[in-house]
């Protein structure tokens, strides 16, 4: 139903063809104008109605689910109807416009006629667009998969480049640690973290690149105590958890990003209006939902170009297992995400 124009020229040709069949064999019958309306036009309007109460009612409430005797109950009392409308207004039309005589048991034939045509129809448009359908979805999960293999080779040249000899980073960072310790404790600490922050993403995921839930919100806690290193004044960011987060696994960096996103455009020294972060778990469910004021100068357009990318990320892992929303309101920044693990 997505283009009604083929709809309407198809209605427009079979009426057309209808018409044009019925004057070479009887144009005696076809010729007068109010022979034309009783003998096709009526079929034709019937045959219409008759096709999408089955095609947008009936189908779709019977034949995904199987529910056959409700179809045929249902195509019992729409036969009953189009035998009955079909007579009656082909009665009431012969009464007030043509002088013909009104045959009861012709007009009920037309009607089983119209109804036996319109199931046909409706069948082979029905299975015709399943079909479709179908290809469709097998091409599109054929486009997800190829997507996914990409962004995989992808992240698996990435990370090479990043493993160039992950050691020496990880040596180099307990030796500047080692160095820090006695000037600095809070610079100690930030060396420490970021050794840790690396490790996570550069190590931390199985075989299907996923790691553990509890890994990747230890990482968010690890980026919002380097956050908070970095300013004299206390963060007002809220965490709170909800739920068992030990056994499940998630794509890596993929909740860390929204965490960013509202540190980066969020106001993070008001204590009115703190960034508020709460995750939380029911059955195979993960939710997130994100609360922040707007900084000066930033509108949400921002916010959601830069979660472009973790878009393309949720819809090639979990499509169809997540929904993500964004809401702005009175420069307050609202981020919904469920996830189904």
């Amino acid at each position: 139903m997505r283009k009604p124009i083929y709809h309407i020229l198809f209605w427009i040709t079979y009426t057309l063809y209808f018409y044009f069949s019925g004057w070479i064999t009887a144009p005696e019958k076809f010729g007068q104008l109010h022979n034309f309306i009783k003998n096709i036009l009526i079929s034709v309007i019937e045959m219409i109605i008759l096709f999408y109460t089955l095609v947008l009612c009936i189908f779709p409430k019977t034949l995904p689910k199987k529910k056959y005797q409700l179809l045929a109950v249902l195509l019992i009392s729409l036969g009953i109807l189009a035998v009955l409308g079909n007579a009656g207004v082909v009665y009431v039309f012969t009464q007030l416009i043509s002088n013909n005589t009104f045959n009861f048991y012709r007009s009920c034939t037309v009607g089983l006629n119209n109804l036996y045509l319109s199931l046909n129809f409706s069948l082979a448009y029905w299975f015709a667009t399943a079909f479709v359908q179908n290809v469709r979805k097998q091409n599109e999960a054929e486009l997800r998969k190829s997507s996914l293999e990409q962004s995989i080779l992808e992240a698996e040249l990435s990370s090479l480049k990043n493993q160039i000899n992950p050691h020496f980073f990880y040596n180099s960072l307990n030796f500047l640690y080692a160095q820090a310790l006695p000037l600095s404790k809070r610079l100690s600490e930030s060396v420490m973290l970021l050794s840790e922050m690396l490790r996570y993403t550069i190590k931390e995921n199985n075989l299907e690149g996923k790691v553990c839930l509890e890994n990747e919100i230890k990482y968010i806690r690890n980026y919002i105590y380097i956050k908070q290193l970095q300013f004299s004044e206390p963060l007002n960011v809220y965490l709170e958890f909800n739920g068992n987060i030990g056994y499940r696994r998630i794509l890596p960096m993929t909740l860390s990003i929204f965490v960013e996103n509202a540190v980066k455009f969020g106001e993070l020294h008001k204590i009115e209006s703190p960034i508020r972060i709460v995750f939380s778990t029911q059955a195979n469910h993960l939710f997130l939902t994100l609360s922040f004021r707007l900084k000066k100068g930033i509108d949400s357009h921002d916010v959601d170009e830069d979660l472009q990318e973790v878009r393309r990320r949720l819809y090639i892992a979990y499509f169809n297992k997540h929904s993500l929303k964004l809401n702005y309101e009175n420069n307050i920044q609202k981020i919904f995400l469920r996830i189904t693990l």
